[in-house]
């Protein structure tokens, strides 16, 4: 008789043990998830990632605006190289076997001028 009872009331002291702990852990998680779901704690979580989510698209375009005026210098760079390797001069051509002036031969409209080597590609208006 003394094993049964001892084993009755080690299985009693272990269930009420065990029942104690997962209730004191349920009531820990509710409260961390009531907590979480707080207007003041929503607006500050939407908040953060916003700031992230922007943070990285500004990022990433400032990234692809860089990359592209690279591609622009380089590529502007290559149509010099061989205007030059072809002998031919910017802002001289012939137009209907006269000199047509500075604009001639370049695909340029009347009244703007052709960039010069080595300048950051920005035309400028005669004054």
């Amino acid at each position: 008789m003394p094993k049964r009872t001892f084993w009755l009331v080690t299985g009693a002291a272990l269930g009420a043990g065990s029942s104690l702990w997962a209730e004191r852990r349920v009531r820990r998680t509710v409260h961390q998830a009531a907590a979480r779901l707080q207007p003041d704690a929503l607006v500050a979580e939407v908040g953060r990632s916003a700031r992230q989510v922007a943070g990285g698209a500004a990022d990433r375009l400032r990234e692809a605006v860089s990359s592209g005026r690279e591609e622009k210098q380089r590529r502007e760079e290559e149509l010099w190289a061989e205007l030059a390797a072809r002998g031919d001069r910017p802002g001289v051509g012939v137009r209907g076997g006269q000199d047509a002036g500075p604009d001639a031969g370049l695909g340029v409209a009347v009244g703007v001028a052709a960039p010069h080597p080595g300048r950051s590609g920005r035309r400028e208006r005669p004054a």
